[in-house]
């Protein structure tokens, strides 16, 4: 059985879903990164937030660049976001940063599946490998 080619995939919309909610999330994640450096004293409450932001920052840019793991390091990301926003609120400080972060997670997530885009990402994939397959003893 053959897989659509690979432009035909996903539409304009669902491609877009992809590229702008990994750019903004990427860029999103990176200021509480910023301001968590710049501003959270450290010690060991805030220490292990950093790779929180760090998995942030490439679960959306992997999602940006449409590639099917996105989807899990998503969901890793999330709980994660949720974590650390608890964290901070449990230390009775707030960051508007750091929440929005999280519900830009919650907003992605249902986006992308509402869109059915992890089905769609794994069968672009599959595309991929049988394009390359294709054209692996030609050149």
């Amino acid at each position: 059985m053959t897989t659509p080619q690979k432009n035909q995939i996903l539409t304009n919309w669902q491609k877009n879903i992809c590229e702008w909610g990994g750019i903004l999330g990427a860029l999103l994640s990176l200021t509480c990164l910023i301001q968590h450096i710049a501003v959270a004293i450290p010690n060991s409450i805030t220490n292990p937030m950093i790779p929180g932001y760090l998995l942030a920052i490439i679960s959306f840019i992997l999602l940006a660049l449409q590639k099917p793991v996105a989807i899990v390091l998503l969901f890793i990301s999330t709980v994660y976001a949720a974590i650390n926003e608890y964290l901070w609120m449990s230390n009775y400080a707030f960051s508007l940063v750091v929440l929005l972060l999280f519900v830009f997670h919650i907003i992605i997530l249902v986006a992308v599946f509402t869109e059915q885009i992890p089905q769609l990402l794994k069968t672009l994939r599959q595309a991929e490998k049988e394009e390359a397959a294709k054209w692996e003893g030609k050149i």
